[in-house]
């Protein structure tokens, strides 16, 4: 039997929540998170330990198992990439839930996480510190870009490329070929049916782009 492995998060949020139970769901031990804000009251629900500060990583590492590994557990794509740069030459792995469907010809990329129920299909490519949320489908040939985010219940047709640190909201669809661009956000419920422009942001249905707080009718995103 092999000796099961010892994980540390970094973050006790939320989102570390759902990435330590399943890590633990994959066979992980998680042994704690470390955090520069160490007030998460709920972390102990889930039986998360504080360890100190992203800074006192090494030291963390060197107390524990050889071999333990790091796994950034935040949803803000700037820190999740400044926290995952930390890790350095620690292991960075790929937590996925066990109730998700991988394809065996996906890639997925060191810090990605694939959330309980979601799907990835043929040829897709996952890049670094994505993450995948719960009940997500993403379709054939995909591309999501490092640190993107799909939301939980979005679906993602064939063909679609999300681009770096981009937000497919909650529920929203992406129609086959379309690209998120870099940076921008589709809301929840929203429908890409044509590429939305980096860094904007597109709302309803179809998804449209908001202009100075309001959507733009003569701009289909």
């Amino acid at each position: 039997m092999s000796r099961q492995r010892t994980l540390v998060l970094l973050g006790g949020g939320g989102h570390g929540a759902v990435v330590a139970e399943a890590a633990r769901a994959g066979g992980w031990s998680v042994v704690g998170f470390l955090d520069d804000d160490q007030h998460h009251p709920r972390a102990e629900q889930v039986n998360l330990k504080h360890l100190g500060a992203i800074e006192d990583l090494a030291n963390v590492l060197a107390s524990l198992p050889k071999g333990t590994a790091a796994h950034a557990a935040v949803g803000d794509p700037a820190v999740r990439r400044r926290w995952l740069d930390a890790v350095a030459e620690t292991e960075a792995p790929a937590i996925i839930h066990p109730s998700a469907v991988v394809s065996p010809s996906a890639t997925i990329t060191e810090g990605a996480f694939i959330g309980p129920g979601a799907i990835v299909n043929a040829r897709t490519v996952i890049e670094r510190g994505v993450i995948v949320n719960s009940g997500a489908l993403i379709e054939h040939d995909c591309v999501l870009e490092a640190f993107c985010h799909v939301a939980p219940g979005a679906v993602l047709g064939g063909r679609v490329t999300v681009g770096r640190d981009a937000l497919v909201g909650l529920n929203a669809t992406v129609l086959p070929g379309v690209r998120i661009g870099a940076a921008a956000t589709l809301a929840a419920g929203a429908v890409a049916v044509s590429d939305i422009p980096q860094a904007a942001t597109a709302v309803g249905v179809p998804a449209r782009r908001l202009v100075c707080g309001a959507s733009s009718a003569q701009d289909p995103a």
